[in-house]
């Protein structure tokens, strides 16, 4: 009930900041709107699920992200400004255990809005992202820089049982855990 005032007080403020005035014509019609939205599109959350936010994990997501934005386009510019471009293209299959619809959706625009990098297909079950890689050199590379993104990302908001479905899923793959072993 909480969360559908929170939904529907939010849903107004867009309608009225989208109109541009708070007159009252504007808020009566954004309250109709908003209720017709709320009786015609079900609730895609699960119920009982309460959203997990970590903020010291958020923030080094965060800045890990804003990171990679910065290196990747300063790759990108390089190779772009070179008379003879040394790019080297490929697709990744990259399984993504732990990670449920929202978080594959956080990962997926993530890559997506790093330079370099473009998710291709999404599928939810199992969990697996398709990635074009713009500067290819390994595909246990590029699944380890995006398996780090998807640590960070369920470190800030996934579940405990989704954070030791993802460090199976490395072990199993034969990599080191974070936490575990020498740097």
């Amino acid at each position: 009930m909480r969360s559908s005032v929170a939904i529907a007080a939010m849903l107004l403020a867009i309608w009225v900041l989208a109109w541009g005035s708070a007159s009252w014509a504007n808020v009566a019609s954004g309250v109709v709107v908003v209720m017709g939205l709320l009786i015609v599109v079900p609730d895609a959350r699960r119920p009982g699920r309460r959203l997990v936010v970590r903020p010291v994990p958020l923030v080094r997501l965060v800045v890990r992200y804003l990171r990679d934005v910065v290196v990747a386009n300063a790759q990108i510019t390089r190779e772009a400004l070179r008379p003879r471009p040394r790019l080297s293209t490929a697709i990744v299959r990259v399984p993504l255990a732990g990670c449920t619809p929202e978080a594959l959706t956080l990962i997926a625009n993530l890559v997506a809005m790093t330079p370099g990098d473009t998710p291709i297909e999404v599928e939810a079950d199992p969990p697996v992202m398709y990635v074009h890689v713009l500067q290819f050199t390994t595909a246990d590379e590029e699944r380890r820089a995006i398996w780090a993104l998807r640590d960070q990302v369920l470190a800030a908001f996934g579940t405990d049982e989704a954070i030791a479905a993802a460090r199976a899923e490395e072990q199993a793959a034969g990599f080191r855990v974070a936490g575990e072993g020498s740097p």
